[in-house]
């Protein structure tokens, strides 16, 4: 592998990346500082070079944990690299490592398709995810601020999160349930989401709501499909149906 040391004061993290507004220093980051602080840095950073500065591609913890020990310089390899690529590069480094909350990952990949002709579905497959698991990320991003803050904090779970974009709370609402998370934690929070769903579904459907019931009958061959792609996205049948239509009407936009 072919590498150069460079000055750490000419690198810095690129706007791209997915975690470039997140913060450093939680208790995993300072076990990483001490792990390079007794063990070096066992394997360069890659960058790419823009104007008389490198910006950080694959690395951003090594480079930061670089900063924090005083480092003059870092290894490095230096790649030229579209946005796109640069986009891809930060997605592949940290979809499947240290978690990152689904409110990042749905701007990311709503930005990252914004900058590149390239349909959902074949974004999906490109990182090797499912496209109703980025519509899900995607949807996070329609939550109001309170409630993105939340999920970002991990108050609230990415399930309880979905549960409530898919009802179409008014600001309002989502904003007393973000209140409930802040001040009575998660027990406060689920029974105040219990007490909306079961308002929700004894008022009947809303006005101009069009329900479409489908039935393939549980001895045909579709129905066995439909049955088997909902259990590997780990949903039931319904649930699976209505996110599909969910991604179609995304998807013809």
């Amino acid at each position: 592998m072919i590498f150069e040391l460079i000055p750490l004061e000419k690198i810095r993290i690129s706007d791209l990346n997915i975690r470039a507004n997140e913060p450093f220093g939680d208790e995993e980051d300072e076990e990483f500082v001490k792990n390079i602080e007794t063990l070096g840095i066992l394997e360069p950073i890659i960058v790419r070079p823009i104007g008389d500065f490198y910006e950080v591609d694959v690395g951003r913890r090594r480079f930061l944990s670089a900063q924090k020990l005083e480092y003059k310089e870092i290894p490095c390899i230096v790649r030229e690299a579209s946005n796109e690529e640069s986009m891809d590069a930060s997605i592949s480094e940290n979809i499947f490592r240290k978690n990152v909350d689904p409110v990042t990952l749905g701007r990311w990949i709503k930005m990252r398709l914004s900058i590149g002709d390239i349909s959902l579905s074949q974004y999906a497959r490109k990182i090797g995810k499912s496209k109703s698991t980025l519509s899900e990320w995607i949807r996070m991003t329609d939550l109001s601020d309170e409630m993105q803050r939340e999920v970002q904090s991990g108050a609230v779970s990415f399930h309880n999160a979905l549960k409530v974009v898919r009802m179409n709370l008014t600001p309002e609402e989502e904003g007393d349930l973000a209140e409930e998370s802040r001040t009575g934690g998660p027990d406060s929070f689920n029974q105040a989401l219990s007490r909306i769903s079961a308002g929700r579904e004894t008022r009947g459907a809303p006005k101009g709501l069009l329900i479409v019931r489908i039935n393939f009958g549980k001895k045909s061959p579709d129905y066995n499909d439909l049955n088997r792609l909902a259990k590997a996205e780990n949903k039931e049948i319904g649930e699976y149906c209505q996110q599909i239509l969910i991604d179609h009407i995304k998807a013809s936009k």
